[in-house]
């Protein structure tokens, strides 16, 4: 992004810049929470993050998401503080990855390069493989073990992956 965008950003404040905001504010967070003496810096972009997190409607906790977390619409987006999440997942407005209540640990557990469409829940100690698509308005209850497959529907369940062009 050149120094024009940038100031152009700024001014205009559009969406993605408090989304980058608070990714940033995660970041560091996680970053100083690591390193013994600088607690008070973790601390401050913590409350910063919570902050600018309850005007998006964001409640992640440090630690969650692997690198390359992207964010692409503000709204509800809850995550349990014990889910673990690999890199490069792409989470979009509305969506609940969490837990059923259940005892000891029933978080799930998502791997890399995972989409998770608008409005999706993703509850309990379940697993999700790499590369998996979780349709808009999905509900997934069970494990997705199937690398690369997209699962819609309540109960999230997976669809068939050839081209609909070959249909015609």
């Amino acid at each position: 992004m050149t120094p024009k965008e940038r100031i152009l950003e700024w001014l205009i404040r559009p969406e993605r810049y408090y989304i980058k905001k608070y990714l940033r504010f995660l970041r560091k967070e996680e970053r100083y929470t690591d390193s013994s003496p600088n607690k008070l810096l973790a601390f401050w972009y913590k409350a910063r993050k919570n902050r600018l997190g309850a005007r998006l409607g964001f409640i992640i906790s440090a630690g969650c998401f692997g690198e390359g977390l992207r964010l692409e619409h503000y709204g509800s987006v809850i995550v349990n503080p014990k889910a673990r999440i690999g890199k490069n997942c792409i989470i979009h407005g509305n969506c609940c990855i969490g837990s059923t209540g259940g005892y000891p640990d029933d978080s799930p557990v998502i791997g890399d390069n995972v989409d998770i469409g608008q409005g999706a829940q993703i509850l309990g100690g379940i697993r999700i493989a790499d590369g998996v698509r979780i349709g808009a308005g999905a509900v997934v209850v069970k494990d997705v073990l199937t690398p690369g497959v997209t699962v819609v529907g309540v109960p999230a369940k997976p669809v068939d992956n050839k081209n609909s062009s070959d249909a015609s």
